[in-house]
């Protein structure tokens, strides 16, 4: 089920025939695979970055987010995404570590 953060910020969001811009981006952690969740890894090192601890790694859940929305809506890259204001990028951190690693109470959903 795909859901929308709304963008303080519209994003340019180049496309194959036309650019457009959104005031919502879509996202779909439901619907994500094992090989969504290694591809956000995958891309995060091809862009240089190291994953840290999973947990705690906010580069790592920015990257979750952006598989996330290329999940939700095929036309939208990773690079789009990575380039939404650093506002919109925090709240975007919080949805994946969130859907991840916390439940709605903020209690570890890691087993331990």
């Amino acid at each position: 089920m795909s859901e929308k953060l709304k963008l303080t910020k519209p994003l340019k969001v180049i496309g194959a025939n036309e650019d457009r811009e959104l005031t919502e981006l879509p996202y779909d952690f439901e619907n994500m695979t094992a090989r969504d969740k290694l591809n956000a890894g995958k891309k995060m090192k091809i862009d240089g970055m190291p994953i840290g601890m999973e947990e705690f790694d906010m580069d790592y859940h920015l990257y979750l987010f952006a598989e996330a929305a290329c999940v939700a809506d095929k036309s939208i890259s990773t690079e789009d995404v990575l380039n939404m204001s650093a506002k919109d990028a925090q709240t975007a951190v919080v949805l994946a570590r969130n859907f991840f690693f916390f439940d709605v109470a903020g209690l570890s959903r890691m087993i331990l």
